[in-house]
């Protein structure tokens, strides 16, 4: 399966630039190990506006997300929050990838792992790392201090077979460090 270029990612980039402002770094840390997988079916998990390899399937929140929708998906869309399980998969896919998406699984971030070894034989998570988050509404409590220990509780203990970390891409908080871990099952 192809992944988008940077030149896809600064032409889908376009309209929403502060946003997706120095994801660059981390995406292509994905697309490498996407590449190194060599997968022929992908799950990405609430992909905002658009997903890094091309024709993959998503899985989406059933009401629209104030993220956004990705614009022309081509193939399967599940309606379904992630943090109601089971999910509406069966084990089907070569590779499951949520980018920045797994911490947003309040409480259920054990569950809903235990749903992508159901479902994928390989997953890559990227979560922002020892992000200082202020304990309210406005500044993205559930980013708050994630470090290996958390995501380790949530994995219950499985270990990735590669971390790999991504520096500050910006001043703001949601431009902070990244962790990017992927696990083989």
């Amino acid at each position: 399966m192809e992944c988008i270029s940077y030149e896809d990612f600064c032409e889908l980039n376009k309209p929403h630039e502060d946003y997706y402002l120095g994801r660059w770094a981390y995406f292509k840390e994905v697309i490498k190990m996407v590449d190194e997988i060599k997968p022929d079916s992908v799950l990405e998990l609430g992909p905002a506006l658009f997903t890094l390899v091309k024709n993959s399937d998503i899985m989406r929140k059933p009401e629209i997300d104030k993220w956004g929708v990705p614009s022309g998906v081509k193939s399967v869309e599940y309606l379904h929050d992630a943090t109601k399980m089971p999910w509406p998969v069966d084990k089907k896919y070569d590779l499951f990838i949520a980018l920045q998406v797994f911490e947003h699984l309040v409480n259920c971030q054990a569950e809903a792992f235990q749903e992508v070894k159901r479902i994928a034989k390989y997953a890559i998570l990227s979560l922002p790392y020892k992000w200082d988050c202020p304990k309210d509404n406005a500044n993205y409590p559930e980013h708050h201090m994630i470090d290996e220990n958390t995501i380790l509780n949530w994995t219950k203990g499985e270990e990735p077979i590669k971390w790999v970390y991504i520096e500050r891409t910006g001043a703001r908080v949601s431009k902070g460090e990244r962790i990017i871990g992927l696990w083989k099952f």
